[in-house]
């Protein structure tokens, strides 16, 4: 199965602007007409739907204003649930944005199928760690989790789980070639270590033309 807007997903660690991004490219798909219609998969809502099926706290606990899974395998589960469930939100002049964010890309990759891969591209928001937990914790007690895009990671967690990721340790490494070699996606990736949103627009805008390139 080949579809014509091939999924995008879209990486970072909690607090990288994912929520930001996904805002600003629909916005340029539209002007350059090359869809109309968008939906947004956040895996927050699926884990946390698991999590309350979770009566026992065997696989998860509360804290901090939010949770922290103790049973890790959970987040594999969530995956697998959007490569079963993200075909039948496809449809003609409609792209669907995949958004998660984990320690290990690669593995967590290893959740989809061969045929979701092939028709996906991806997209990594790089955003230094500092910034990210200062706007983790902060978008939390602005809106109080008041919208999908206002849950709190507690801080720990993000110290000890979100601190790195071999995406991150791949560019730093390696370098952005090495990356495209070894990722089972075409990737992308764009910088966000700053508070207005002009740079980050015109970084997206090379993006659009590189969803663009790959989709012919």
């Amino acid at each position: 199965m080949k579809i014509k807007n091939p999924f995008i997903f879209l990486f970072g660690r909690p607090g990288c602007g994912k929520s930001a991004v996904y805002k600003i490219l629909t916005d340029l798909f539209k002007k350059e007409k090359v869809a109309e219609e968008f939906e947004r998969i956040d895996d927050f809502p699926i884990l946390k739907e698991l999590l309350d099926e979770d009566k026992e706290f065997k696989r998860h606990i509360r804290k901090d204003g939010g949770f922290a899974v103790t049973d890790w395998s959970i987040v594999d589960e969530v995956l697998q649930v959007i490569n079963k469930k993200a075909f039948e939100k496809v449809k003609e002049n409609k792209i669907v944005f995949i958004e998660f964010a984990r320690d290990n890309y690669l593995n967590a990759l290893k959740n989809f199928d061969k045929n979701f891969l092939e028709n996906s591209v991806g997209l990594y928001i790089k955003c230094d760690f500092e910034i990210c937990l200062e706007r983790n914790e902060k978008r939390f007690k602005e809106l109080g989790g008041k919208d999908i895009d206002a849950h709190i990671v507690p801080p720990d967690l993000m110290k000890s789980y979100y601190k790195k990721d071999d995406i991150e340790d791949i560019l730093n490494s390696e370098g952005i070639e090495y990356l495209k070699r070894i990722f089972p996606v075409k990737v992308y990736v764009v910088e966000n270590n700053y508070d207005g949103l002009d740079k980050l627009e015109k970084e997206l805008i090379k993006f659009v033309k590189f969803y663009c390139e790959n989709i012919k």
